[in-house]
């Protein structure tokens, strides 16, 4: 705080030699000398509203287009049946809406800004959509914070997948054998689903085929395969977040570099099959590797315990969730 500079009066008459006598009062000079440059006001910044009107209309409407897509085009023309679709799109929506929404929460516990989850309708079978997304649009403060955005949107969403996957198992009925049908596709299951299997004693072949399954089965399996794409550790994939995070910029590099390799290996090796589920995903995480993962303001930041522990739950998570052969034909 500047104080003003005290001064006596020297346009008045001199003082007298007795500092103390009664007709003294010092006075308050406020005007600077000229070499003195006064400090130059600067106007008050307004932090930019995220959630306005017209945004958050936008984002309805991206929400509403992506009900009818995942509605109509999956529940009419892959579920063949308009409530199927219905049910598959309210299961799907949930465990996105969970995933972005756990992002976008701890955005708001660090004070990082970020829009509300955007959700892309895809007008065709048998997904209906290609995910959601929140745009982050400050700098992220340090690991920690890094480390708890990066991982709250895979936990969350996983945690609406579990319940899911536990109704689509108890509802299953068994599958028909696909040696029996001719160019069918053999849609595989991740560990989880085979979990489900194991605890609630069901037959090796249950029902899968999205044709004839139930929808929340599909869902489930849509869901739990997306989570397990975004926690590779690449890039800027919530994977990337959380390994940069636990090791660092250059341990980041080095486990992405490995990990993009693994995706390349796996496409080759799929398309001898005739499968292209891996070659998509490749073309898409070379774009990603291009572009980098941001620095934090605080490298150096420790995690903790508590933390590494809530990573080598992310880690299992994503066992329980990857699948090297997603579909097969």
């Amino acid at each position: 705080m500047n104080q003003p500079f005290l001064f006596p009066n020297l346009a008045a008459e001199p003082p007298n030699d007795n500092l103390a006598a009664e007709d003294y009062h010092p006075t308050a000079v406020h005007r600077l000398p000229q070499y003195f440059s006064p400090p130059a006001q600067q106007p008050a910044q307004e932090t930019p509203r995220e959630i306005t009107g017209g945004r958050l209309t936008f984002n309805l409407f991206l929400l509403g287009l992506t009900i009818l897509t995942t509605t109509f085009s999956v529940g009419l023309f892959w579920l063949r049946s308009f409530w199927k679709g219905v049910v598959y799109s309210f299961t799907v929506l949930s465990i996105l809406a969970a995933h972005e929404m756990g992002h976008y929460i701890a955005c708001r516990w660090y004070g990082v800004r970020a829009t509300l989850p955007y959700f892309i309708p895809m007008p065709f079978p048998p997904v209906g959509t290609f995910g959601a997304f929140i745009k982050i649009k400050s700098p992220i403060p340090s690991r920690r914070a890094l480390f708890d955005i990066g991982i709250a949107g895979p936990l969350a969403g996983f945690v609406f997948a579990i319940p899911a996957a536990f109704i689509a198992h108890y509802f299953a009925e068994p599958a028909i054998p696909a040696e029996m049908i001719e160019d069918s596709i053999t849609i595989h299951r991740p560990l989880l689903f085979k979990f489900f299997e194991y605890a609630l004693n069901l037959p090796p072949l249950v029902e899968l085929n999205p044709v004839i399954s139930n929808p929340v089965m599909w869902a489930a399996w849509i869901g739990v395969f997306m989570t397990s794409l975004n926690l590779l550790p690449v890039g800027q994939l919530d994977g990337g977040h959380v390994t940069y995070a636990v090791f660092g910029q250059r341990g980041h590099r080095m486990i992405a570099l490995a990990s993009y390799i693994s995706v390349i290996a796996l496409a080759i090796y799929t398309v001898r099959d005739g499968m292209w589920n891996w070659v998509v995903y490749a073309a898409l995480l070379t774009l990603v590797m291009r572009i980098g993962h941001p620095p934090v303001a605080n490298e150096y930041e420790p995690l903790g315990l508590a933390r590494i522990l809530v990573a080598i739950i992310g880690l299992l998570v994503f066992v329980l969730s990857f699948m090297p052969f997603p579909i097969t034909f």
